[in-house]
């Protein structure tokens, strides 16, 4: 096995240990079991089972690395959240590498190693290679569109030398992964797959080919300003095998073992409803506004912190005057709400901007299949209610301006424009509200298209490297990373043009 993930193993055993004394409480994973059995044709198919349930598991992470790397930052600059601790800083982009490394180090290792244990083992089964290929996409995206450049063609690759691979290269090989792996599912019944270790699709082939179609069409829409050709041609192969209703939205299980991450931290009471969102869902009374938060306890209304806000400016009564997530976010369903992975509301919207693109007209106007994402939302959040629904998608409502705010994120009514313009923004902000409470896609998206109209932090931390104005677009390498690959690192910020926060990544036009 190669330096780094020798190395990042260790740091990944042992590394965190000085951090909390709950370390293997969060860190040991219940279904570890020796790779070894893969070479066993006879333990292979069910060895397989547990490695990918643990990629699962883990790839959307427990607790330990989603409070740090996914809610103190993925999520923040998504503004779905404000900060309101006094301990935090990171949404006036400070930085915490010992954070980032609880992410890092546990990501080659365990996820990938993980998944490229089951492609490459002899006796695993066709669809069980496949769905670990297209699983592997999934979790790559997220890490490169978080930091930039990363290790990827050598990642868990014994005898392989560590390369930190640009971005634009692993893109292409991400859409060839999924392009080859929904084609070459068997979905016959007899076909041997996942069991219900699965916690996604239990082993259903039919479905995640149409999750590899849908997360296609997410990829090549998200390259769509970089490599608008290459997008286009990915993006109409994939749609044909897309979701076709929310019956086949990705919502990974959960239990009391294996728990829903956003709710087990909701109760340290970190981080509040956003001006963001609280401009965008009450300015057009969103019906899904009573799902996604609560309202504040010291007014009944709903109401959300300016991004960047200092706690001597919020005071110690910020988290009772802010809204906190909805009951269905709270810790107490922490063992029943299911972790959103990707659905058929976003499909829908991906739809919308491809037809705004003139890529397609298939299935309908960008109009249609803007509404039906807004329904889809709508429907995957309990709200089932026609009236209600068509009444949004008719109003002329605005978003408001919150407390220490001075403008709304958008000036554009959620009722259909005649603009083309104004409807790339609509159907941005309206993927923006679907995609809740996905962090990181929620901020890779405004990083490509914008929108909404996100208020810049009220205060930016000394340390940060962003200009004040400007927002953050990716995740600075640690001093740990350098360590390791000194040279790689270097190359690749050379590459990207700079080892900022403020540089920008390919997809939303850098280099």
């Amino acid at each position: 096995m190669k330096l780094l993930i020798v190395a990042l193993t260790l740091i990944a055993l042992l590394g965190p240990a000085a951090c909390t004394s709950r370390f293997e409480e969060i860190n040991t994973d219940p279904t570890r079991i020796s790779s070894a059995t893969l070479d066993n044709p006879a333990a292979a198919v069910a060895t397989a089972n547990a490695l990918f349930s643990s990629a699962v598991a883990n790839g959307l992470m427990r607790s330990f690395e989603f409070q740090r790397v996914q809610s103190l930052y993925a999520d923040l600059y998504a503004q779905y959240y404000a900060n309101s601790s006094v301990y935090f800083a990171s949404d006036q982009y400070q930085v915490n590498q010992a954070w980032l490394n609880a992410g890092w180090n546990l990501f080659y290792p365990r996820d990938i190693n993980n998944l490229v244990l089951i492609i490459a083992a002899p006796n695993t089964s066709n669809n069980q290679k496949q769905i670990a290929r297209i699983w592997k996409a999934f979790l790559f995206h997220r890490m490169v569109d978080f930091y930039g450049d990363i290790p990827y063609f050598s990642a868990a690759q014994p005898g392989k030398p560590e390369v930190f691979d640009s971005q634009q290269a692993i893109y292409t090989d991400m859409l060839k992964e999924l392009s080859e792996a929904a084609t070459a599912l068997d979905v016959l019944p007899a076909a041997v797959t996942y069991d219900s270790k699965d916690p996604i699709y239990s082993g259903n082939a039919a479905s995640w080919r149409a999750f590899a179609n849908s997360l296609r069409m997410r990829l090549a829409m998200r390259i769509s300003r970089a490599d608008p050709a290459r997008a286009r041609t990915e993006f109409l192969a994939a749609m044909p095998g897309a979701f076709q209703s929310n019956a086949t939205n990705a919502l990974a299980r959960v239990n009391d073992q294996n728990r829903n991450a956003l709710n087990e931290i909701t109760g340290f009471g970190e981080f509040r409803m956003s001006a963001t969102m609280e401009s965008l869902m009450v300015g057009y009374n969103d019906p899904r506004t009573g799902e996604y938060y609560s309202p504040a306890a010291t007014d009944n209304a709903f109401r959300g912190i300016r991004n960047g806000t200092t706690p001597s400016t919020l005071g110690t009564a910020a988290n009772n005057a802010n809204s906190n997530v909805g009951p269905r976010f709270s810790r107490t369903t922490m063992a029943a709400t299911p972790r959103i992975v990707l659905t058929y509301a976003e499909t829908c919207f991906l739809m919308s901007e491809a037809v705004i693109n003139g890529w397609t007209t298939t299935g309908g106007t960008a109009r249609e299949w803007y509404e039906r994402g807004v329904t889809a939302s709508m429907n995957q959040f309990g709200i089932t209610n026609a009236p209600a629904i068509t009444t949004y998608l008719a109003s002329t409502t605005v978003p408001t301006t919150p407390l220490r705010t001075t403008r709304p994120v958008s000036t554009l009514p959620v009722v259909w424009s005649t603009n083309a313009t104004a409807q790339r923004e609509q159907v941005a902000i309206q993927r923006y509200l679907a995609t809740y409470p996905d962090g990181f896609e929620g901020w890779s998206e405004f990083r490509r298209t914008g929108f909404p109209r996100f208020y810049t932090p009220a205060n930016y931390d000394p340390t940060a490297t962003v200009p004040v104005g400007e927002f953050i677009q990716r995740l600075p390498y640690t001093d740990q990373m350098r360590g390791f690959n000194a040279a790689g690192v270097k190359a690749a910020e050379a590459r990207m043009g700079g080892d900022g926060q403020n540089v920008r990544l390919w997809f939303a036009g850098g280099k």
